[in-house]
């Protein structure tokens, strides 16, 4: 593993020179025998260490027919490893054995039932393969070797031990990890006395996770997708990805479709793990009161005496599709508040041209930007303009997109907004930049960054983010394009990409003339429940 520290340059270590922080832009990197790497950037205004240990891997890997296997795998490396969450690892063993022959069977079935049923030319919706009851016995055996496991578990140790030694994570969840497209990262924010415990419990997870409590955590995991689909404004926002790249699965929910989770296996689970979690393929990126002396011997202890892996498969990096021809149109059918989403897909992280998107942004967001006077002279109301925002989206390293998003006042209002984000970008396109909204993004994007320096978590995980998806170094880049950005960059840029044939328009109305919309959700519902998935 390497381990990196924020710099413009690879650079010697530098010392912590007293109580004031490191300039975070002063990158140490160190890379360990076995491939592991470490970012380090020093703070010493606190007593904190905000800790980030990031995995290439992420849904953009996921095969059709199993996408959000890998936000699931995120779920079960949380319940115990060999050492931790277990009372007697001796008794739990032959239960965990039979787990594997059984589902081992099962798949067999599966696999046997499937087959046949193709060769006979039947087709059959992904929700509703049939299930034989040998096929049945075996799931239910797989619950109840699952329940005989619990008895040997202890839930959560990890999460318990950290929160006991005074952790805290960026979001309130025993799982304290997140999955994206291009990455998996664990985070942890603990006082510099008990930063080993991150080393030891996150080293141990990388190499020894047991995936115990699997089906309950697939339950957990279809809760929180079914949650998020019940909700009309998530079903629109994951029907605008689907249309705006052809197949890319950088457009893919991370999340998954609920028809895959009955496809999901251990085995399965278990190949992703020991393809993509070696140290050759993971950074550790620490951000806070501790130096690099420090952090080198917890480095070689922990993460340095695990075995270098072979080379992960390089399915992550998948070439993008070519672009569509014409202006794609998304008229969503179901109600929901009216809005406007204009959208146009940008190069991924590290293109020269990223960081001027982040200018546009700000030059078009808010009611003074150029959107919002857009709106203002088409006489569209002032709540409009001030609900007025545009969305990078920048957690894509590879393609993208930039997303102006506006909500109207009512479905009649939405022509009028729709033609003001087209007049607006219109503007960038052709030149005319109003100088006061360029001036107020520069200073809104500077004052942004301070604040940022100023979140060792935050600034830990946009750290990891970018050197997963790409390279530490474009960070310090992006910061400097955008701050010595002019109007002829901004110019060139927007009539570079922001054109009909790259572009994409949806629209959603409180009133849709077709009606309410699908009801599949019920569909899936009743699935779920009659099979037992």
């Amino acid at each position: 593993m390497r381990i990196l520290v924020f710099a413009g340059a690879v650079t010697a270590l530098a010392s912590s020179g007293g109580a004031q922080p490191a300039n975070p832009l002063q990158i140490q990197e160190h890379q360990l025998d076995n491939g592991f790497m470490i970012l380090l950037a020093e703070d010493h205004r606190r007593p904190r260490v905000a800790a980030n240990l990031w995995v290439r891997v992420g849904s953009m890997i996921e095969p059709v027919g199993q996408h959000g296997i890998v936000h699931f795998l995120e779920h079960v490396i949380h319940q115990g490893t060999t050492t931790v969450g277990t009372r007697d690892l001796a008794a739990e063993l032959p239960i965990l054995q039979e787990i594997h022959d059984t589902e081992q069977e099962l798949i067999a079935l599966r696999n046997r039932e499937r087959n046949r049923l193709r060769e006979r030319a039947v087709f059959y919706d992904e929700l509703d393969w049939p299930m034989t009851p040998e096929m049945e016995a075996l799931r239910q055996r797989l619950y109840e070797l699952e329940d005989q496991d619990d008895e040997y578990r202890d839930f959560w140790t990890s999460y318990k031990w950290y929160m006991q030694s005074g952790g805290y994570v960026r979001h309130t969840d025993p799982v304290p990890a997140s999955t994206e497209q291009d990455y998996m990262e664990m985070n942890m924010a603990l006082p510099p006395e008990h930063l080993e415990l991150f080393f030891r419990l996150e080293a141990d997870r990388l190499v020894n996770a047991v995936q115990r409590g699997w089906e309950s955590q697939r339950f957990t995991v279809v809760e929180q997708i079914l949650g998020g689909k019940s909700r009309p404004q998530t079903r629109f926002n994951e029907s605008i990805d689907g249309v705006t790249a052809q197949i890319h699965p950088v457009f893919v929910p991370d999340g998954g479709h609920i028809r895959d989770f009955g496809n999901f296996t251990r085995d399965a689970t278990y190949r992703i793990y020991d393809d993509y979690f070696v140290p050759n393929n993971a950074t550790l990126v620490l951000v806070g009161d501790v130096t690099m002396d420090e952090v080198l011997p917890l480095a070689e202890r922990y993460f340095g005496v695990l075995p270098r892996g072979p080379e992960p498969p390089l399915d992550l990096d998948v070439e993008a599709e070519p672009m569509p021809t014409g202006s794609i149109r998304l008229d969503w059918t179901e109600p929901l508040s009216p809005q406007v989403h204009l959208r146009y897909r940008v190069p991924g992280m590290g293109h020269p041209d990223r960081p001027v998107f982040d200018l546009i942004a700000a030059v078009l967001s808010g009611p003074h930007g150029m959107a919002g006077q857009a709106l203002a002279e088409r006489r569209v109301s002032a709540s409009v303009a001030a609900d007025f925002r545009v969305i990078h989206t920048y957690r894509f390293g590879s393609p993208g997109a930039f997303n102006l998003v506006a909500q109207a006042g009512s479905d009649g209002d939405l022509a009028a907004v729709e033609g003001a984000l087209l007049d607006s970008v219109a503007d960038l396109r052709e030149g005319r930049i109003d100088a006061g909204a360029f001036a107020r993004a520069k200073k809104r994007l500077r004052v942004e960054w301070a604040e940022l320096l100023d979140n060792t978590q935050e600034l830990a995980f946009l750290i990891g983010h970018h050197h997963t998806m790409n390279h530490w170094s474009v960070l310090p880049e992006l910061i400097a394009v955008r701050d010595t950005a002019t109007p002829e960059d901004v110019q060139r840029v927007a009539a570079a990409y922001f054109v009909p044939s790259n572009r994409v328009i949806a629209t959603a109305r409180a009133e849709p003339p077709e009606g309410s919309g699908p009801s599949w959700l019920d569909f899936a519902w009743s699935k779920l429940r009659r099979d037992g998935q």
